[in-house]
């Protein structure tokens, strides 16, 4: 409760709390109503860091959350002096007391999907759903009160049953869309003798194919009985409750993780699920600026490609207007990807590994050649609208090479776009076309509209560059210097996806993948979660998994159709860019991310909250560290949310977590959700597990000896060093600090859990966040030399030692990030929306065989990654490859690329910051050098 005031001062009621302002929510107590962005009226009574606070706690969960309601209390009691704030105490009491009032009342959980910021109001302070009569309409908020109507239902039909688990997970059934056959996982748990009539009326489905293609399982059965009644059962029955009314008698009990019922559980009894033409390109609908483009787009990929595809390409994908529709899909096919080699007719484009293009391939080299003999004898040049014809003055490397262009089209680094530039453009229309032959009112400038950008200033490509000849410097580069993409062409058989191994003497492999649609190229690996767009509803989203069978355990995404964002005093379109003080901020789907940088005219380098550079560690309990327990404050964790001592200080697996039947294995992850508690940095691997089976993947032990799965380690009586594959060119030698603040065994160690390394030795300094590459922790910590004199560089937030490697902050959707997990069933499901699954994603991204993703979680709880060369002994190509790789996958983020969207771990990604510059040291010696030339020069002009 919060503390009382005088009555006299009292003046808030229940209506100054239904006229809150829509602000933008920071999650509180790690609630699943993150959603719900709707501040306390309280708040404009309050200044300062008061008022900061108060604007992060959410109305609408303080409704549905007692444990809420406690944490906003302390953290109120804590920024705000009942000395200096009576009225502002006044109105936060007289508010609680109206959400105390009807805090059972189950539809609370419903209210964060309201849309209407009134009805958002009014709903967490009701009592039933006769209180929303006046501020919420059905017509508006279907999501809202289909959700109201299924609460509604779970009551009447859960409340009988006794055991609070069972009851709980009754009440699921009914309030997650999608999963009505989860009478598999209610009976596991040990209900299946409190099934109410009106749930099985509810979730009793018939199997979509012939349960006996899970016979299989029985083989698992570890009594005759058992295997006799599972045989029998799954030839016969016809319904998961069936199956499970029978085996629950003949092989209890029932343990999920035992074999049997572990494959049971997880065998999937639904119809994989029915894809449109290309989800991939479905998705890039929504980036339409006019309806009917919207519209055609829609058709095309979804169903309807014979009719609506021509009509798209020629009114929208031809129009200066659409630029962004038109790249996302031709991102979705053919994506902007470094390096061009093999060409015989486009020469000049070869050798040129560091530069982008949509396509570089022997058939578009074909291509090109046909194009320019084409218009060399006269043909009409094509997509100007008007029959253009080359003339005979035109220089012939000059025809070559915008044939070239046209066909391989190269990108643009910042958008990716494939434009010509409006000044080569006209240099070609003087130079190249004749002008005798074409009639009406045209101009070079009208014709180069059609094949350039409108505003001199915007980002195209040149013709320049592809002038010339290759760079000859570039031959000369000894084989282990050079880089490779050999994913770049897809090498692997039909339904299969290319994956690089990086530090593997096998740089790729194949594994097996699900397609997109039956039009698409896009592909994703079997095990990864999928988004794609819904049918029912346009701009609205479903998850997938992608297995053997195709896309299954597919959830339906509640849909929060947001235009704008509220900003203090204002509404910000979707999608737009801004201002916050000198921080750039970007408005996504109701949700805006900032950098966060100081705004003095010197920016000073600091920590968030002007925290002290005190090294005091705390184990946050999603999994990372902060250097100090101001850092996790002011990322507003509450002091039980965290322990002293570094995560990787703590032995997860004492005291033991698991069963005497099972081996507890440490696995840290760090979790992305507020909502992912706990977050468990350990596996229980049962002590009779099977060592053939390698889903876990390869482990190196402590002795450096390589396993091809935890349980094959188990057995062999090993200690686990670190999972995947024993690394080398790396150091066995620690233990080391790692960028994020935890300590390894070794560089090794480091690399494997996709960190980069500080400095050697155990981690004893926090450094000040700037913008310069430079060593930031003094004589605190000795910084190792950096490989390459002359790098790009970062020195990474928080951390004390620049690196070289390609650099970017990456922000995320909180709110998606918790959509999605809620929506998870099993455990391992719920490792999508973990900082470990995410890197692995991004680098699936990546084409140079050479380069590897790596990253940490900064202080201010953004994303922050480092692309590396994969060995400690880089050369200059290898980083400028992979500088350039990061500057892709910034780019793919920004433009809300297919490739990026369409997976689970990144669709939440909405904006991304280049953050990697020349090292302070490489700056002050590349000045030294070029004082050193100047004076030679003038010497000898002297002389």
């Amino acid at each position: 409760m919060f503390r009382p005031v005088h009555a006299s001062n009292m003046r808030c009621s229940m209506m100054l709390a239904i006229t809150a302002i829509a602000t933008i929510l920071a999650p509180v107590a790690g609630s699943p109503f993150l959603d719900a962005a709707q501040e306390m009226s309280c708040c404009t009574l309050a200044a300062g860091s008061c008022r900061n606070v108060c604007s992060k706690i959410s109305l609408v969960v303080l409704g549905a959350e007692i444990e809420a309601r406690e944490n906003a209390t302390k953290r109120l009691q804590e920024f705000c002096p009942m000395s200096h704030e009576m009225d502002f105490w006044s109105c936060v009491n007289t508010t609680l007391n109206e959400l105390k009032r009807n805090e059972n009342w189950t539809g609370r959980g419903c209210c964060y999907l309201a849309q209407n910021p009134t009805c958002r109001t009014t709903c967490a302070l009701s009592g039933s759903a006769n209180d929303l009569n006046e501020s919420c309409r059905p017509s508006d908020e279907s999501e809202f009160f289909f959700c109201l109507e299924k609460r509604e239902e779970a009551e009447r039909c859960c409340n009988n049953v006794s055991n609070d688990t069972c009851r709980t997970i009754c009440k699921n059934i009914f309030y997650k869309p999608g999963k009505q056959s989860s009478l598999k996982l209610y009976s596991s748990k040990g209900c299946f003798h409190q099934v109410p009539k009106c749930l099985k009326s509810v979730a009793e489905v018939k199997h979509a194919e012939d349960p006996k293609q899970h016979l299989h399982c029985c083989d698992e059965a570890t009594t005759s009985a058992c295997l006799d009644t599972c045989r029998r059962t799954l030839h016969t029955a016809t319904t998961d409750q069936e199956i499970m009314d029978a085996l629950t008698e003949k092989c209890s009990p029932v343990l999920p993780q035992s074999p049997m019922w572990s494959c049971l559980l997880k065998s999937g009894s639904t119809k994989p699920e029915r894809l449109p033409l290309d989800a991939g390109k479905l998705a890039c609908c929504t980036k339409a600026t006019r309806p009917f483009c919207q519209n055609l787009c829609w058709r095309a990929f979804q169903a309807d490609w014979e009719t609506a595809w021509p009509q798209l390409d020629a009114m929208c994908l031809s129009s200066s207007l659409e630029g962004e529709l038109r790249r996302c899909i031709e991102d979705a096919d053919d994506s902007c990807e470094m390096g061009c080699s093999g060409l015989s007719y486009c020469a000049r484009f070869n050798d040129r590994p560091t530069t982008l293009f949509r396509s570089c391939t022997t058939a578009a080299d074909d291509a090109a050649k046909w194009e320019a003999d084409h218009w060399s004898r006269g043909g009409i040049i094509r997509g100007l609208s008007v029959p253009v014809r080359v003339a005979a003055s035109c220089p012939a490397e000059t025809l070559r090479t915008a044939a070239c262009l046209l066909q391989l089209r190269p990108c643009e680094a910042r958008i990716h776009e494939t434009q010509l530039c409006r000044e080569d453009c006209l240099e070609l229309m003087a130079s190249c076309v004749d002008w005798s032959a074409i009639t009406g009112p045209h101009t070079a400038a009208t014709l180069c509209a059609k094949l350039s950008p409108g505003r001199p200033d915007a980002p195209c490509v040149s013709l320049k560059p592809f002038l010339d000849g290759p760079r000859d410097d570039v031959a000369m580069i000894h084989p282990d210097e050079d880089i490779t993409t050999p994913c770049k062409q897809n090498p692997c058989l039909h339904g299969q996806l290319c994956v690089l191994q990086p530090n593997n003497p096998k740089v790729y492999r194949c594994v097996p993948a699900c397609s997109l649609g039956e039009m698409s190229k896009q592909l994703v690996s079997v095990g990864s979660w999928i988004q794609i767009p819904r049918y029912d509803q346009q701009s609205c989203l479903k998850i997938c998994q992608c297995t053997k069978r195709g896309l299954e355990k597919c959830r339906t995404l509640n849909c929060f159709n947001f235009k704008s964002c509220w900003v203090h005093d204002r509404f910000i379109q979707h999608k737009t860019n801004f201002y916050l003080e000198c921080n750039p901020c970007h408005c996504f789907e109701g949700e805006f991310t900032c950098s966060k940088r100081s705004c003095g005219e010197h920016r000073v380098p600091s920590l968030p909250c002007d925290c002290p550079a005190h090294y005091v560690p705390v184990c946050g309990r999603l999994g990372f560290t902060f250097a100090s327990a101001c850092l996790a404050k002011c990322a507003e964790l509450s002091a039980t949310e965290v322990e002293f001592g570094s995560c990787s200080s703590k032995d997860p697996c004492t005291p033991n977590p698991c069963d005497s039947s099972e081996k507890c294995v440490r696995r840290p992850r760090v979790c992305l959700s507020r909502l992912h508690k706990p977050c468990k940095q350990y596996e229980c691997v049962p002590i009779d597990c099977n060592p053939r089976d390698e889903s876990s993947g390869p482990v190196c032990d402590r002795e450096n000896r390589q396993y091809p799965s935890v349980c094959a380690m188990i057995r062999a009586g090993a200690t686990l060093n670190y999972r995947g594959p024993c690394l080398k060119g790396c150091s066995l030698r620690g233990p080391v600090c790692g960028i994020n603040g935890e300590v390894y065994a070794s560089e090794c160690a480091a690399w494997a859990e996709r960190s980069v390394v500080d400095y050697q030795g155990p981690c004893v300094a926090v450094g000040l966040i700037g913008d310069q590459a430079k060593p930031r922790c003094g004589d605190a910590v000795q910084c190792p030399a950096l490989q390459e004199p002359y790098c790009i560089g970062v020195t990474p937030p928080g951390a004390c030692c620049p690196v070289c490697g390609g650099a970017a902050k990456l922000f995320y959707s909180k709110k998606q990030l918790d959509r999605i997990y809620y929506m998870m069933d099993e455990e391992t499901d719920k490792d999508t929306v973990t900082l470990e699954v995410l890197l692995a994603a991004l680098g699936r991204q990546l084409q140079v065989a050479q380069c590897i993703v790596r990253g940490m979680m900064t202080p201010d709880r953004d994303i922050f990654i480092v692309v590396q060369p994969v060995t400690k002994k880089l050369s200059a190509l290898q980083l400028r490859a992979c500088v350039a790789e990061t500057e892709k996958l910034v780019t793919r983020i920004s433009e809300r690329s297919p490739r990026v969207a369409a997976e689970v771990p990144l669709g939440p990604l909405t904006r991304a910051e280049i953050a990697h510059g020349y090292v302070s040291s490489a700056m002050e010696i590349r000045a030294w050098l070029a004082t050193i030339i100047v004076t030679t020069l003038l010497l000898n002009v002297l002389s």
